[in-house]
């Protein structure tokens, strides 16, 4: 489903948007393919987080996950296009991805291969998750305004130096098993039961603290958000968590006590995110507008 207005935005489904919102705002969510105990999933698509929740063991091999194709961003950027609409795609930092260099692939097959002489952007959040999931409801909710694609991407540009995303994990025990751990795990050595707190955002990856307690990564959690404020304009926050409901609950009361944001909202990790995180992640993704826009 195209969005209301001239501009259609695209995203993947790591950006963990609610389907209905999704679907209401007209956001088109490319499912990202993974394989995990011998069967293929599209995320979001053949399994919610639930389910995969009741299946993740960490005896298991880690999920299998890849980039959704270039092909696949062509054939979505090439239906948008038909419809009538320009496209704006906002995928998740390369610091974490090849998504980004694959739909920036797919632009490139559909106006070069397919003649599509719509306007096509691809941008890159910095982030990822429901940090990124910010940037995309902002964009759907201009172009349904009628904004132009260079004031939506004005704005975007705009948020995505301000957005960020604050997560510390239960266990390094899934993220050692994958491809990820060069990255992010094996900054922290052999100690997988500390609760990491890394950063994302502005397109890095940033190990801050390893406190060895949950309740003490919580704590840092927030006073690590709170450093990163500027109280310059309202303040938008999503918690985030991985099979971690009740903690995420609480979190959010402690979140709407200190910070009075503007707008404060629980989003669960996709079933491929989790399969890096395992269960017991918690996460803040949030920003502050400058431009008083809401979110």
């Amino acid at each position: 489903m195209a969005a209301a207005g001239k501009i259609a935005v695209v995203t993947e489904s790591i950006a963990c948007l609610p389907d209905d919102e999704a679907r209401r705002l007209g956001i088109t969510v490319i499912p990202i393919p993974f394989e995990y105990a011998g069967r293929e999933y599209l995320d979001g698509v053949d399994i919610t987080p639930e389910e995969f929740n009741k299946m993740l063991r960490p005896d298991l091999p880690p999920a299998v996950t890849s980039a959704p194709s270039p092909g696949t961003y062509m054939e979505e950027f090439c239906r948008l296009a038909s419809e009538g609409y320009e496209v704006l795609c906002i995928s998740p930092t390369p610091s974490v991805t090849r998504m980004y260099e694959a739909a920036e692939q797919g632009r490139r097959l559909a106006q070069e291969e397919q003649g599509i002489t719509s306007r096509i952007e691809v941008v890159d959040s910095g982030t990822a998750t429901m940090a990124q999931g910010f940037l995309v409801l902002e964009a759907a909710h201009l172009a349904r305004e009628g904004a132009s694609m260079d004031e939506v991407l004005r704005r975007v540009r705009l948020l995505s130096s301000r957005v960020g995303l604050l997560v510390t994990l239960d266990t390094l025990a899934y993220l050692a098993k994958t491809s990820r751990i060069p990255r992010i795990g094996a900054l922290f050595g052999k100690a997988l039961q500390i609760k990491p707190i890394i950063y994302f955002g502005q397109g890095t990856v940033d190990p801050l603290d390893r406190p060895r307690s949950r309740r003490r990564a919580v704590s840092r959690l927030l006073q690590l958000t709170e450093e990163r404020l500027n109280h310059d304009g309202p303040l938008h926050v999503a918690v985030q968590h991985a099979n971690a409901r009740e903690e995420a609950e609480s979190l959010r009361e402690e979140v709407a006590r200190r910070f009075s944001p503007e707008t404060l909202r629980i989003a669960e990790f996709s079933p491929v995110m989790s399969s890096y995180t395992g269960p017991g992640l918690l996460g803040l993704a949030f920003y502050e507008d400058p431009e008083g826009h809401r979110a």
